[in-house]
């Protein structure tokens, strides 16, 4: 294999430091860090559906892919941001939580398990719970 080929396959999957996380339209978009000290902007974040978050930046480490080999058609994977991790799950159980200690755990068992630092509001669309 050439050198050029070899530098391209290289630069299609690479781990990114992320800044400037924007969640104002209808996909996330951030800066990545593609190498050291160069930087892409506008950069679409995918998220799984059902699932939204802004990652706190301070730390901010993803999964990047230039599409079809083209380093001007970036995407990020799920990002994450290893100082903020909620851990201990079970096997089965997945979790939710934010950078702040709130929390909802859906125990393998069948149980929801939810904490907060604050409060817990629960909204229905008909203004009651059932």
């Amino acid at each position: 294999m050439d050198k050029e080929t070899a530098d391209k396959m290289r630069g299609m999957i690479r781990r990114s430091v992320l800044k400037n996380v924007r969640d104002d339209g209808e996909t996330q978009r951030c800066s990545v860090e593609v190498a050291d000290g160069i930087w892409r902007d506008d950069v679409e974040i995918l998220q799984p559906f059902g699932f939204a978050s802004s990652v706190p930046e301070d730390g901010a480490l993803a999964i990047v892919l230039s599409v079809g080999s083209d380093e001007g058609d970036l995407v990020v994977l799920p990002v994450a941001n290893p100082s903020k991790r909620m851990g201990g799950l079970k096997p089965g159980e997945v979790g939710m939580y934010n950078g702040h200690g709130d929390k909802m755990v859906m125990k393998a068992g069948g149980a929801i398990e939810m904490g907060s630092g604050a409060s817990i509001t629960l909204k229905s669309a008909a203004g009651h719970l059932e």
